[in-house]
């Protein structure tokens, strides 16, 4: 029997992955056809929303398996690592975010709508990270 939460997990990392491949490139070209100023960042644009959103869908996926785990009642030896491959993904996502943020002002297409979205995004997966890291600084570390 599945869980709530596997069912979530997985209409999640469906319906990302139909983001990825329909909507964001549609909804891009677009963008270039009304505003045909943003051409040169199109295609950069699609690639570092389908890496951002991979960065999500991973922390979906370690989320079906450390639910496989606890249905299994073996997740207390692998939630250190698990949790910290989420902690990774969380950072990626930040180096992608700043990224973004820097290659858009240097450019000089940065709106503030735009730059508001990056900063949030990016301050959600900082606290995030960092939550996930003081529950790992707060466990003792397992003796076996």
């Amino acid at each position: 029997m599945w869980s709530a939460l596997t069912v979530l997990l997985i209409v999640v990392l469906l319906g990302t992955a139909a983001v990825q491949v329909w909507v964001l490139p549609a909804s891009v070209a677009a963008v270039v056809a009304t505003f045909p100023v943003v051409t040169p960042i199109a295609l950069p644009g699609v690639i570092w929303g389908i890496l951002a959103i991979a960065c999500w869908q991973a922390i979906a996926v370690i989320g079906l398996r450390l639910v496989a785990l606890a249905r299994g009642q073996r997740l207390e030896r692998a939630l250190r690592g698990w949790l910290r491959a989420i902690v990774g993904c969380l950072l990626v996502f930040v180096l992608l975010v700043a990224a973004a943020f820097i290659a858009l002002n240097m450019l000089e297409y940065a709106t503030p709508g735009l730059m508001f979205a990056l900063l949030g995004s990016g301050v959600l997966a900082v606290v995030a990270a960092a939550a996930v890291l003081r529950y790992l600084g707060v466990r003792p570390a397992p003796l076996v």
